[in-house]
């Protein structure tokens, strides 16, 4: 290895900060106080305006740039927070219509099975119910044709079981059909 190109690039990350050897500014921690300002300042208003930078870095005893800094971590931090509060509240919300959904597909299931059952055990008992309501037709006619009334008896199909009086388990006629 080449040892200029080591000696470069140890003096790039020594402590003193540049390749020329001047000392870096070191990062001073905050105090207390110096960081209650801050936050009072934030608080009052988040958006730091050049000349209300300079204000607070004298007050304050810190470089301009190190209250910028402060002030964009501090607003990083606010906006997480904020999208993880939000984050919370759809996810409950999520989670609540999640269930609802998952509740309906259940019962949804249920009435379906439910109609099937009940069109299973209606189905015989609508047809011989058609057949004696053709045979009375039938035989009231004696020997004349059939009268138009006949032709008004429903089919056993899907749309007429929704008519059933299941207080007395008897076949409610559609209204357009009495």
């Amino acid at each position: 290895m080449d040892p200029s190109y080591d000696q470069e690039s140890r003096s790039r990350s020594a402590p003193t900060g540049e390749i020329d050897k001047q000392p870096a500014e070191k990062k001073r921690r905050l105090t207390i106080e110096q960081v209650n300002m801050l936050e009072k300042s934030f608080e009052e208003e988040n958006k730091l305006e050049p000349e209300r930078k300079t204000e607070m870095a004298k007050m304050l005893g810190l470089p301009q740039r190190q209250v910028a800094v402060w002030f964009q971590n501090r607003k990083a931090r606010c906006k997480i927070k904020q999208i993880e509060r939000d984050y919370d509240v759809l996810k409950a919300c999520y989670d609540s219509l999640l269930a609802k959904h998952e509740s309906v597909i259940s019962e949804n299931e249920k009435l379906r099975c439910k109609v099937l059952t009940l069109t299973e055990m209606l189905l015989p008992a609508t047809n011989q119910t058609q057949r004696n309501f053709q045979v009375k037709l039938n035989s009231k006619g004696d020997g004349e044709t059939m009268s138009s009334s006949t032709a008004l008896v429903p089919l056993a199909n899907d749309h007429y079981f929704t008519n059933v009086d299941e207080t007395f388990g008897w076949w409610d006629w559609p209204s357009n059909l009495m």
